[in-house]
């Protein structure tokens, strides 16, 4: 079985949002720091844990990521509309939303940002 990140990164490509311009796992590639005229998400992992314990025996597997947007400074679209499409995503592939975090702007970039945490619970098969 994939990584959460690597799960959640498959997952967002796949959705091929038109607002988005990049997805990356875990860190960003050094050329795309800094580069305030692209919108990109980063993948992280915050969660990876046994879980649904029974008989002294773990029978599932909680898992985590947090997804943060940075906007392009100039942005064409609807923010909004765009955090729900995302959410969504996650929301039918039986992640939950953890927390959504308010927007921020960079003090230095003035791009803005915006972060959520998903989990989903994974049923694993019994060890012999």
């Amino acid at each position: 079985m994939d990584l959460p990140v690597v799960q959640a990164l498959k997952m967002v490509n796949s959705a091929s949002f038109s607002w988005l311009d990049g997805a990356y796992q875990t860190s960003l590639p050094s050329d795309v720091i800094g580069n305030t005229d692209k919108t990109i998400v980063l993948i992280t992992e915050f969660l990876s844990e046994p879980t649904n314990f029974g008989n002294s025996k773990f029978k599932g597997w909680l898992i985590g990521v947090e997804a943060q947007i940075f906007y392009k400074s100039k942005i064409g679209f609807n923010t909004l509309n765009a955090e729900i499409d995302f959410a969504r995503l996650f929301e039918k592939s039986g992640w939950h939303i953890e927390q959504s975090k308010n927007h921020t702007k960079d003090p230095d970039t003035k791009q803005l940002s915006k972060v959520f945490y998903f989990s989903k619970k994974l049923k694993i098969e019994e060890a012999n």
